[in-house]
């Protein structure tokens, strides 16, 4: 009944295959938030940048520098 060492290493592929598979996706779950809101925030940004285009200011706006009373 006991199985030849080819069968368990076969066996072990398998389920390092499987073990791989099932982290991937928890991954993705996890981060599944994450993406929705980054995707959000750069829709968001786009948004920001086609309003101050259509207003007639610069489109060097940056995310990171924020917007200022003293960008106006």
């Amino acid at each position: 009944m006991s199985k030849s060492m080819d069968e368990l290493k076969e066996e072990i592929q398998e389920m390092e295959k499987q073990l791989a598979e099932a982290k991937k996706q928890y991954r993705e779950i996890r981060t599944e938030g994450l993406r929705s809101a980054i995707e959000a925030r750069k829709v968001a940004e786009d948004a920001v940048k086609e309003e101050l285009k259509n207003l007639g200011y610069s489109t060097s706006y940056s995310p990171f520098t924020g917007i200022t009373w003293r960008n106006f």
